[in-house]
């Protein structure tokens, strides 16, 4: 009778279950001290720089980026890149002067530790230039881990005034903000309802004429068609709604040879162009009326 064979598979089958349990312990071991090391940490880097290649790819893309590969793999491949570290860490902002941080903040609208590739640079801008103090903004995401914002802000022309309320504007007549600011302080004065829309023209029709322009307070709009201008003494000039450029140089040059504003006057009336009509002072005026008792 033949000799049978001992069956040793039982035998090489636990040597083999020794052998991946001894190489569990050592990849387990291996990767303790390697996940710490320079050379992971370039690795990482290198693959976060992968996935950010490939995800700045895709949201640049003519197709539309991650929306053209469906909301849900496209949230995935977001939230796989957050993994490799392209979160939001900060935020950096250049160029705000008046414009208010929490403002700014709410308009990117993400906080820390956020997938960054989740920020849409193109609704950021658009939320930000939709601020009072904001003309343009740039938004840009510095991965891995940054937004950046330049803003360029509106600058304050005049003061506008109506219905006692001070309201900032830019050049073009467009409201800024009701905030006070240093820099209101030298503003020229803009007064009724609109105003605002024809400061700039008027303000480069005065500084035609600078002397002259230096010493004009505030310019009130009349019957929405002409200017009324007080001057720094009080004297009120009243422009025609015809060539107002043309009677504010008139009365450049009866200053210049006359000095008619250093008189006893209340008001000039250049409405006409034929003619001048003065309105003098209540007290010079009695002294006219009454010229003995002038003492």
């Amino acid at each position: 009778m033949p000799a049978v064979k001992k069956r040793r598979a039982p035998a090489r089958a636990a040597r083999r279950r020794s052998r991946a349990s001894w190489n569990t312990i050592k990849l387990r071991a291996w990767w303790r001290a390697a996940r710490h090391s320079a050379g992971w940490r370039h690795a990482g880097a290198l693959a976060a720089a992968c996935v950010a290649v490939g995800a700045v790819g895709l949201a640049l893309a003519p197709s539309g980026g991650f929306s053209a590969l469906g909301g849900r793999i496209g949230n995935g491949f977001v939230h796989m890149a957050a993994d490799f570290g392209l979160r939001v860490e900060r935020v950096t902002v250049r160029g705000r002067l008046h414009t208010d941080p929490r403002k700014i903040l709410d308009s990117v609208g993400v906080h820390r530790g956020d997938p960054i590739l989740g920020v849409d640079p193109d609704t950021v801008r658009r939320r930000l230039e939709a601020l009072d103090w904001v003309a343009e903004a740039k938004v840009e995401r510095l991965l891995p881990d940054a937004v950046h914002i330049e803003i360029t802000e509106r600058r304050p022309f005049a003061l506008w005034q109506r219905d006692r309320r001070l309201t900032l504007i830019d050049r073009n007549g467009a409201p800024i903000s009701d905030q006070a600011v240093p820099e209101a302080a030298g503003l020229p004065l803009v007064v009724g309802d609109g105003a605002a829309e024809h400061a700039a023209g008027l303000m480069a029709m005065l500084s035609s004429e600078p002397k002259l322009y230096e010493r004009v307070r505030a310019a009130v709009w009349v019957g929405e068609r002409r200017w009324n201008l007080r001057l720094d003494n009080g004297i009120d000039i009243r422009l025609p709604e015809q060539d107002p450029d043309v009677a504010w140089r008139r009365l450049a040059r009866l200053e210049q040879e006359h000095r008619l504003l250093e008189r006893e006057v209340q008001a000039v009336d250049l409405r006409l162009p034929d003619r001048l009509i003065v309105q003098l002072t209540a007290a010079a005026a009695d002294r006219r009326r009454n010229p003995g008792e002038d003492t």
